[in-house]
């Protein structure tokens, strides 16, 4: 977690709410406050740092907030502040939207990570991130028990159907990287049919990931993928199905649900009032 960006951020984002400033505080300057997060449902909070860097920005005193990862129960205090209610109220609806979608991410991921609890498959995300919430969205996946998949196209070179048709072959898409990418550089090779699968062993990158096939194609194509290379299934998988695709050889599930679709996690936050500040 970069604390420097995501301070940024949180800036940007509370500057974007606040505006010119919050109108509908201006009767409550000194006065004092304390609010209470509470979980709505049961799930896995994600949002210590940003719990804790809000504070910062907006004057908070963090009595108690959970460490990520954590399971709640429905009704649980996921954090206890306390400040001016002025203060407070400024920076609720931020905290809340960031830790509502981000605890989201982390329940799902937790749940598929027990969905395949000991069949030796770990489930990892995609690029398929909310532009600006990247960094969060994939440290809400890590706290939920997942792994992360590449942080960006700077990362592991991964060569996808549309690199394939603009190089001419996977073999040539491999060749053109390895000339410009440097040796250390990992190469993962996405592969839709057997006859691609086959080149793609033949060029022997680091993964191999097979898209969008049926569980009879996987357990076709698994032999054929000598050891040495990582195998990763994506496509099409759901929680339901979650299970059924950790064939034996798979090394890792990828899950773009788990940052586009994760269903936000109900938080809510109470405030009760104190003495004047005097």
């Amino acid at each position: 977690m970069n604390r420097l960006l995501l301070r940024e951020q949180l800036i940007q984002f509370l500057n974007e709410d606040i505006g010119r400033g919050d109108r509908s505080t201006a009767a409550l300057q000194g006065q004092k406050a304390a609010a209470v997060i509470t979980a709505g449902e049961a799930g896995c909070f994600y949002g210590e740092t940003i719990v804790r860097e809000t504070a910062l920005l907006l004057g908070w005193t963090v009595e108690h907030v959970l460490a990520d990862g954590t399971g709640m129960d429905a009704g649980a205090a996921a954090a206890r502040i306390s400040g001016t209610a002025a203060d407070l109220l400024a920076g609720e609806r931020v905290l809340l939207n960031l830790l509502q979608r981000l605890s989201g991410t982390a329940t799902m991921t937790s749940r598929a990570v027990q969905q395949v609890e000991g069949m030796g498959v770990r489930i990892t995300d995609t690029r398929k991130t909310t532009p600006g919430l990247r960094m969060l969205e994939k440290d809400a996946v890590r706290a939920g028990g997942g792994v992360s998949h590449r942080g960006g196209l700077d990362d592991v070179c991964m060569i996808k159907e549309n690199h394939i048709a603009a190089a001419g072959s996977i073999t040539r898409a491999v060749e053109l990287i390895r000339e410009t990418a440097g040796p250390l550089t990992a190469i993962e090779i996405e592969v839709e049919t057997e006859s691609e699968l086959r080149e793609a062993v033949s060029c022997r990158p680091d993964v191999i990931m097979l898209d969008d096939c049926s569980h009879e194609e996987a357990r076709r194509w698994i032999p054929i993928i000598p050891d040495g290379i990582r195998i990763e299934r994506s496509g099409s998988i759901t929680m339901e199905t979650l299970r059924d695709a950790a064939l034996p050889g798979i090394d890792f599930i990828s899950i773009g649900a788990l940052t586009h679709s994760a269903p936000a996690l109900d938080l809510s936050m109470r405030i009760t009032m104190k003495e004047a500040v005097r």
